[in-house]
């Protein structure tokens, strides 16, 4: 019988015990046992990754490598890693973990059985940086303006990054990193960092389509987010402020735990030949 229920498992991994109790003509109690305790198993709740081409994935196998070598040791240290994102006012939580205990739903007042949602929720654009020595000033994007390169330019790197040759980095050589976003590769924003930055990621060296190399899309993001997005906010306004503190509260070690994972996930990602690499 354990043969014959882990190929099963194998093939259909995701099947649950009921399922799996009426194909092998026994209880569930017994499949419940076989999984558990003759097989080891464990029920895991299932994912969400970025598709990725083939392209894409061979771009990743040639690049990581290149940034593996170039930033090893000491190098990784000095390097800014940038991102936006898109935040709601609404509240974010966790279906599977956010629980309320009751005898019955209806015992539950509706705030807090449910999280309410709109169909065009307030938002606002937030750009970020991290490195070693600490955190970039957090910027907010007008909102409605989608970020183009001139807007990159005149709201982002000329008031924000600029000054971080000395505040952050005290004149001493450092490394800028942006995805492939279109505003990041345009010419003007390339030209621009080759004259106001020691160093940057250009855009033919960072792999295209990796949230998972970035500490801000692996890490930081989900840590504020987890903070500053508890509760449903009332304005935008509101959750600007509420950004700003989570953004203050959070710990120079927790930067730099997610900094240190970098050069893992990068050999991780070539070991993969390009593809995904995570649990």
């Amino acid at each position: 019988m354990l043969k014959a229920l882990k190929a099963r498992i194998r093939t259909n991994p995701r099947r649950c015990q009921k399922k799996l109790a009426l194909q092998m003509k026994t209880s569930r109690a017994t499949m419940q046992r076989a999984l558990k305790i003759d097989l080891g198993y464990r029920a895991l709740r299932r994912g969400t990754c970025h598709m990725l081409t083939n392209m894409q994935k061979q771009q990743r196998r040639r690049r990581c490598p290149v940034l593996s070598r170039r930033y090893a040791g000491e190098r990784l240290k000095t390097i800014l890693f940038t991102d936006e994102k898109l935040f709601t006012v609404e509240e974010k939580f966790h279906k599977q973990n956010d629980r309320v205990y009751a005898k019955s739903r209806q015992d539950i007042p509706i705030s807090q059985r449910k999280s309410m949602r709109a169909h065009h929720p307030g938002n606002v654009m937030v750009w970020a940086g991290v490195s070693w020595n600490g955190k970039a000033k957090l910027q907010f994007v007008e909102s409605g303006v989608k970020i183009r390169a001139r807007n990159y330019l005149n709201d982002i790197l000329i008031p924000v990054v600029e000054p971080l040759n000395s505040s952050l980095f005290h004149r001493q050589p450092w490394t800028f990193q942006q995805d492939s976003a279109p505003a990041h590769g345009a010419n003007l924003t390339q030209d621009w960092l080759r004259q106001h930055v020691s160093d940057f990621i250009a855009k033919d060296e960072w792999p295209s389509a990796s949230p998972d190399l970035n500490p801000l899309d692996y890490s930081i993001w989900t840590i504020l987010e987890r903070d500053a997005c508890s509760k449903p906010h009332t304005s935008v306004d509101a959750l600007k402020r509420s950004l700003l503190r989570s953004w203050k509260k959070l710990s120079n070690d927790s930067v730099r735990t997610a900094i240190e994972d970098w050069s893992r996930r990068l050999r991780a990602c070539r070991n993969a030949k390009g593809g995904h690499f995570e649990d």
